[in-house]
């Protein structure tokens, strides 16, 4: 058995409301992008376990740090938001990272972070 981790790639735009403003081609060559990537790590042995398409930051709701207030609205004040995220079993990071070269061909800078095993922690 080959050891595996998680990771969470994460899809990091600097127009949120770019897919809401786009025309009907764009979208579609934004989600043929997906089905390439979907398809490619499917092809290098990595499994999807998760992942959604996220609401516009403006839907947020927030309880700042030390706080039992809830606003509305996101809790980072940045040009950059998270517009989604894919939830990847891999063990192999760096075909991991030529994947999402799919994804950043888009226009969305992509972060992938490895998921903390809190079972190794323990141990």
């Amino acid at each position: 058995m080959t050891d595996t981790t998680e990771y969470v790639v994460l899809l990091i735009g600097d127009n949120e409301r770019w897919w809401t403003d786009t025309t009907d081609e764009e979208r579609a060559a934004a989600m043929a992008a997906h089905d390439r990537f979907t398809a490619r790590l499917a092809e290098g042995g990595h499994t999807i376990t998760g992942g959604a398409e996220l609401h516009r930051a403006s839907w947020a709701r927030t309880i700042a740090p030390h706080s039992a207030t809830v606003t509305d609205g996101p809790w980072a004040e940045t040009a950059e938001q998270v517009g989604g995220y894919y939830v990847v079993t891999s063990a192999d990071l760096d075909d991991l990272m030529e994947c999402c070269m799919i994804l950043a061909g888009t226009g969305d800078a992509v972060e992938v972070r490895a998921c903390v095993d809190h079972e190794e922690v323990a141990s």
